[in-house]
């Protein structure tokens, strides 16, 4: 398949293989979605404009999230008024984040090393996490316990300007008002410019600063995150970023089955091993696009 957008040969055959394996992993794994998606656009597939590429990573984690936000929503597992408190924060964020990206990152020299050394931050986050990280073992306490119960008994106590009160089981939980907003559009300005979903950044402020649940995070960051895509999105297309319409069709037919089939794959395989592969590989990744062109360079030795 010949792109005449990337003057470029792409196998449709490559392309659904690792479309589907990025969103096998990111539903299993629940992170690092748009990262993967945007190694196989810059590395995999050879994509030569920034700007494309942070478009297409996006569409890929739209996908996902639109197949995950529903699901989660039945289980009740959204705490809708703090997602909607991300989104609206996170709409400024977007403009201002993909305006600035695609007006001074619009080439894969000045983007790679920055998004290589994102990657880097996220890969050290979930060998962290998995490793060495007493609390996540702590939350995974209180999510077994939580897993118990038949059913999710989130309800909304209250909502004003100053504070927000939910109930879940038989505790209750407040925030601010302003806190999430605040984070939805610093998150969104990081993910946008970079071209990215942003989950790495808004699971910790949730958990750690609002002391959500876990059960509740994903969802809740899924219905954030699905905000942000839209408009970010939205904003790189009509300022002109390029989009392959085929390519991106057979992506987001890969992604979506990948997304459906990764619970059930997640059943098979242990979290802990898929998030250590997943984390060790990312440090690789890291590593190759920010000092990748300088070991070639002085060492002749290729890593990415």
């Amino acid at each position: 398949m010949f792109s005449e957008v990337f003057g470029l040969e792409v196998n449709p055959l490559i392309v659904f293989g690792w479309s589907l394996l990025v969103g096998l992993i990111f539903s299993t794994v629940g992170a690092a979605g748009g990262i993967l998606a945007g190694v196989g656009h810059i590395s995999l597939f050879g994509i030569p404009q920034a700007n494309t590429v942070k478009v297409m990573n996006q569409m890929m984690v739209l996908t996902s999230t639109l197949i995950a936000v529903p699901s989660y929503l039945r289980q009740r597992r959204v705490v809708v008024s703090l997602g909607i408190l991300l989104g609206v924060g996170s709409v400024a964020g977007a403009l201002i984040g993909s305006y600035l990206s695609y007006r001074f990152l619009p080439d894969l020299k000045t983007y790679k090393p920055l998004f290589g050394v994102f990657t880097l931050v996220v890969a050290l986050k979930i060998l962290h996490e998995v490793l060495w990280s007493k609390e996540r073992e702590r939350m995974k306490r209180i999510d077994e316990e939580i897993g118990k119960s038949r059913t999710s008994d989130l309800r909304t106590l209250r909502v004003s300007f100053s504070k927000v009160e939910i109930g879940f089981l038989d505790r209750t939980y407040s925030f601010s008002t302003l806190s999430p907003v605040v984070a939805g559009f610093t998150v969104a300005v990081v993910s946008s410019a970079l071209g990215v979903g942003g989950g790495f950044l808004l699971v910790p402020f949730m958990a750690s600063v609002l002391k959500i649940p876990m059960f509740l995070v994903p969802g809740t960051s899924g219905l954030s995150i699905l905000i942000t895509m839209v408009v970010s999105i939205g904003n790189y297309v009509s300022m002109g970023a390029e989009v392959n319409v085929v390519m991106m069709g057979i992506e987001v037919v890969g992604v979506g089955l990948g997304s459906l089939l990764g619970p059930q794959v997640s059943r098979a395989l242990k979290e802990r091993k898929l998030r250590i592969l997943l984390g060790f590989i990312l440090l690789y990744i890291g590593i190759g696009y920010t000092v990748g062109d300088y070991i070639r360079d002085n060492f002749g030795i290729r890593i990415i």
